[in-house]
């Protein structure tokens, strides 16, 4: 391709993704809320049964007119780039729609998170690692600069003022509620904004240089408990944002069982299990504080997250396999 049909490509494919990603972001919080509908706890069991006999029957079709949808969906928005010759690839988080059934002893007797200290990474990866029972370890992050050094200022001069300035990255964004649609919006919010005294957000996104990555990483390390023997991509996630704010119920498409350190603020999470163990799993839901590090499995638990009130939430994670 010559420079400017690339350009012009780039520009279609953004342009497509951001209309995939709200229609998705929709149709997430849709799938989770007959689920969450289903489990309401109204007085009277005649109620609640005939609750959970609608609600069961609309999800079949429901479903089946999502799945329509989202076809007709793709090939509107994506017919722009496609008549171009230009190359597109369906988002992961298009996966959630036609996901196979999970069986239902990841959640089966799951009534709570377990929260652990001073574990040995040969215990946790007999008893944790690569289970689905999430786990929250309460002190892997006592070395960690991440936890003084980390704030707003030290990303926005992060991505603007050195070289990483240069490579501003896009790769991976979620921009969630927050109307910012790129890490540059982002960092160039009004000081009001980026102290949380103006219009609330919350953003994510992924490292995508290994420069990137292992410059960040001097600011935190492998969490000890990890399995001796278990690798990670050079790949990290961020999520930042302010109290009242957070991720839609959904379930992810990445390739490895993930941990997600909570650098700074509080974070309430809540994990649903995936709608057809509704009869035989509970949804959970607990609080991160600063400091500590949750082990899930967002393959398999949809889940939500809410920052609390206080501090802005900034939240590293990576997946190992």
């Amino acid at each position: 391709m010559t420079a400017d049909r690339e350009k012009n490509c780039e520009k279609k494919v953004k342009i497509a993704e951001l209309k995939l990603n709200k229609i998705l972001n929709k149709i997430d919080a849709i799938n989770l809320n007959n689920y969450f509908i289903s489990n309401l706890n109204i007085p009277g069991s005649n109620s609640k049964i005939k609750c959970l006999t609608l609600c069961v029957g609309l999800k079949k079709y429901f479903t089946l007119a999502l799945i329509v949808v989202s076809i007709i969906g793709y090939w509107w928005i994506y017919s722009g780039a496609l008549i171009t010759g230009c190359f597109v690839k369906l988002p992961e988080q298009s996966k959630s729609l036609f996901r196979s059934p999970e069986d239902c002893s990841m959640c089966i007797n799951v009534n709570d998170v377990t929260r652990l200290a001073n574990i040995s990474a040969e215990e946790f990866e007999d008893l944790y690692a690569y289970n689905t029972k999430p786990v929250i370890v309460t002190d892997a992050t006592k070395d960690w600069e991440a936890l003084e050094k980390f704030n707003f200022n030290f990303f926005a001069d992060f991505y603007r003022n050195t070289k990483m300035g240069r490579k501003i990255n896009d790769c991976f964004y979620f921009a969630y509620k927050s109307g910012l649609n790129s890490l540059s919006e982002v960092f160039s919010m009004d000081e009001m904004r980026a102290n949380l005294s103006g219009d609330p957000w919350y953003v994510g996104w992924s490292t995508c240089y290994e420069e990137e990555t292992k410059t960040l990483r001097k600011y935190y390390n492998r969490p000890y408990f990890l399995p001796r023997t278990a690798e990670s991509d050079m790949v990290d996630w961020i999520f930042m944002g302010g109290p009242g704010q957070g991720a839609h119920m959904h379930v992810d498409s990445v390739r490895h069982v993930s941990w997600q350190a909570q650098v700074r603020g509080r974070k309430r999470w809540q994990l649903a299990p995936p709608p057809e163990c509704l009869y035989a799993c509970v949804p959970l839901a607990f609080t991160v504080h600063s400091g500590e590090i949750l082990v899930v499995d967002t393959n398999r638990w949809y889940h939500k997250t809410n920052v609390l009130p206080g501090d802005i939430s900034i939240t590293i994670g990576a997946e190992y396999d």
